[in-house]
């Protein structure tokens, strides 16, 4: 992975709690769905859609597949005969929530869940790369005494096309040209809110559930780069891939233990790249999971109760940010960084952050270089606030570049709450 592309970006002692069932009040039969753009258009490098969806599981993932089908040209493709049964039956007995969700995706498209067309995911915009900047705020550090998840999400703004060194195709578009912040009530699983990139069934970059547990990915950059990395296609593996953990912990997971029960219970795999996710919870405790290169074993790096700062290196292999390499020549490294989010934390005088100091620590560390001629730009495509006190996200999204290379469009902060109508 390039230079360019590192720019961007949960006591195990409680018994396993059976996944997947929590109880939640059941909805009517009939799917609530609303639906609203509430940023950018197509004038604008995305489009940045509302979904509401309250009600039986099937009927949320037909109507995730109608949306994929009829927006995005959506095609299911035709599995391995051995793998993709065995893919389908892992997540109707490890994660029934999803599992019914497919049910209603297969609706939608007229298949046979039970044959060999693959219906765990609807993927669109193509391919993905995450690298991003992440705080976790325990309460204790925060002015409004609320946990605090704050996240940038960095990536390019080409096309998969352009990004492979291919002439994309006509009407071609960025690969985060359609994001979606998506509230979701189920009738198993716990209501959660989140941002959904890549695939539209279980696809989700960060987010946060009723139970204030809060989550996001991050790309493990360093083992990308300096270590042998083998990723199984999509649609090979059985299990969890890397955008599906996410969802898969707001749906099941009401506190980090429980999410660290979950992780180490469960297979994952990755698709396009390694990553790592940061987990924390509304009581002030979080942790990073991660895994080595060789995805042979895994690592809980614990926050310890602090701010917990992640980007796009892997925690466990440091005992300090000291001694973390230095590349004094890339100042937006994942080292760099990670100490420009430290030294912003640690600056606040009176030991707590205001929002706005949040705000301000992520800027700092946000993608703004120009592009290498002939080339688009990275961006901080959004910057997420998830207050896991109040179950709400504020959220700011990238539009495009600014005229005559002032500082790019940005849409100003767009607020959302769980649970509200």
């Amino acid at each position: 992975m390039t230079t360019r592309r590192c720019l961007t970006a949960i006591s195990l002692a409680v018994a396993f709690v059976a996944l997947s069932r929590p109880l939640v009040a059941r909805p009517a039969d009939t799917l609530d769905y609303r639906e609203n753009v509430v940023a950018g258009g197509p004038d604008d490098f995305t489009t940045i859609r509302h979904l509401v969806l309250r009600g039986k599981n099937v009927d949320i993932g037909k109507k995730l597949a109608e949306i994929a089908i009829a927006r995005h040209g959506t095609r299911l493709a035709k599995g391995d005969p051995l793998v993709t049964p065995l893919r389908h039956s892992f997540f109707r007995d490890q994660y029934p929530a999803h599992y019914e969700r497919m049910q209603g995706a297969a609706a939608a498209f007229g298949v046979d869940l039970g044959g060999t067309v693959d219906v765990t995911e609807l993927i669109f915009d193509l391919d993905l790369e995450p690298h991003c900047s992440v705080v976790y705020y325990p309460p204790s550090s925060t002015e409004c005494g609320h946990a605090i998840l704050s996240r940038n999400y960095d990536f390019s703004t080409e096309t998969f096309a352009e990004m492979v060194g291919a002439k994309p195709p006509a009407g071609a578009k960025a690969m985060d040209a359609d994001t979606y912040v998506i509230e979701m009530v189920p009738d198993r699983g716990y209501p959660s809110l989140f941002v959904c990139a890549y695939d539209l069934l279980a696809g989700c970059m960060d987010g946060i559930n009723s139970k204030g547990l809060t989550v996001a990915l991050l790309a493990d950059d360093e083992s990308a780069s300096r270590h042998l990395t083998d990723p199984n296609p999509s649609g090979s593996a059985v299990g969890l891939g890397e955008v599906q953990i996410c969802r898969f912990l707001l749906d099941t997971c009401a506190s980090i233990d429980e999410a660290k029960a979950a992780l180490l219970s469960t297979k994952q795999y990755y698709s396009f790249t390694l990553c790592h996710f940061i987990v924390g919870d509304s009581s002030g405790h979080s942790f990073v999971w991660e895994h080595s290169p060789s995805f042979n074993r895994e690592y809980i790096v614990d926050g310890g109760g602090k701010p917990q700062i992640v980007t796009n290196h892997p925690l466990h292999r440091y005992a300090s940010p000291q001694q973390m390499p230095h590349e004094d020549a890339l100042p937006w490294s994942s080292y760099t960084r990670y100490r420009a989010l430290e030294s912003r934390i640690a600056a606040a005088t009176t030991g707590k952050l205001t929002i706005d100091a949040m705000k301000g620590a992520n800027r700092c560390v946000s993608a703004s270089i120009p592009a290498p001629p002939g080339s688009k730009p990275d961006r901080t495509l959004w910057h997420a606030l998830y207050d896991a006190t109040d179950r709400s996200l504020s959220i700011d999204f990238y539009l495009g570049e600014g005229a005559n290379g002032k500082e790019p469009r940005r849409s100003a902060y767009l607020s959302f709450r769980l649970g509200e109508k």
